[in-house]
């Protein structure tokens, strides 16, 4: 008796999550109660820790209820990799709708003992940094004729290009948001951290070697540091400048004093960041969620849309002082 081959795998769209697909509608429905759902303004979408959690097994033994490669590519595209998880913060994802507390030490101190005497007193400063849901809202817009064309490569592209639009939507707040109008205190704006002042737009080896040194200082970790710069920036420190090299290209990547460097359009030109990656942390409170807008501006006259993709998110800063900014 002929055996009846397994059932495949299902295949996550997110264009068919739009248009209502009952398959796709029901893994929104589990992401959004499993992992919670801040001012819920979309379709909840399933995320990387999802993909674990519905324990994917071996589709040929019967181990898959969904596609994991396919959530996976819809998840990247709602939430991206950021530069600062690329250059390794950490990414949080929580289920909490509420405001989320991280410890911050400053100082600490310890000594050396005669017999009988008393511990030295730890002399660390403990507080704490708050993370708050802020939402991130991303559009791609989309014409009449593109909607009408469902197939595989289209759903490819679409993810690609809102895969960045989202990228720009929350590096631009996490790196240089100013804390109001409902958009994160970025990176370059935190109190606390270390700053350096440049005599020219396109900084000198040595008033580099000073932003190192003010880090070490600082008691950073030499071995844990980046470097991170707009594109631009970068392009000018490829050219001598004083007859200085300051920039050099070694194992693979861009690199002053050694260190890697990374680069971001999103980062305020003329800004060069040293920092501990470690230092902050991406936090983000449950799914992203997505809605296709048809209505607004007379978009149900022209017959296009937009893809509007939300995350509540929000950057800690975990040790202001690893962190040196440099600016004329």
């Amino acid at each position: 008796m002929a055996t009846r081959s397994p059932e495949p795998p299902g295949r996550f769209s997110l264009l068919a999550l739009l248009a209502g697909s009952a398959y796709e509608s029901g893994l929104s429905q589990l992401a959004s109660d499993k992992y919670g759902q801040p001012q819920a303004r979309g379709l909840a979408v399933p995320h990387k820790r999802m993909t674990r959690d519905l324990g994917v097994g071996t589709a040929s033994a019967g181990g898959s209820i969904a596609s994991g490669q396919q959530i996976q590519a819809v998840a990247q595209a709602v939430r991206p990799t950021l530069v600062l998880e690329a250059m390794g913060a950490e990414r949080i994802e929580v289920n909490a709708v509420a405001e989320l507390l991280f410890p911050r030490w400053s100082g600490g101190s310890g000594g050396w003992l005669a017999e009988g005497e008393a511990s030295v007193s730890d002399a660390a400063t403990i507080a704490s940094v708050s993370a708050t849901p802020k939402c991130a809202a991303a559009r791609l817009g989309m014409s009449r004729r593109l909607r009408n064309q469902a197939r595989e490569d289209l759903e490819s592209a679409v993810l690609r290009e809102l895969g960045q639009c989202v990228a720009a939507t929350l590096e631009a707040g996490f790196l240089a948001g100013t804390g109001s109008n409902d958009a994160p205190l970025g990176l370059i704006n935190t109190p606390g951290i270390g700053t350096a002042t440049f005599a020219a737009a396109v900084p000198t080896l040595a008033e580099l070697a000073g932003m190192v040194k003010s880090y070490a200082n600082a008691a950073g970790d030499l071995g844990a540091a980046r470097w991170l710069l707009h594109p631009s920036d970068l392009a000018d420190l490829l050219l001598p400048n004083g007859g200085e090299m300051i920039v050099q290209y070694i194992d693979g990547a861009h690199r002053i004093y050694g260190l890697p460097v990374f680069t971001t359009s999103h980062l305020t030109e003329g800004k060069t960041v040293l920092l501990d990656p470690s230092a902050v942390a991406t936090v983000f409170f449950g799914p992203a969620q997505v809605v296709m807008d048809e209505y607004s501006n007379g978009k149900s006259l022209s017959g296009a849309a937009e893809i509007c993709v939300f995350n509540f998110a929000d950057l800690a800063v975990l040790r202001p002082t690893h962190i040196v900014v440099g600016a004329v």
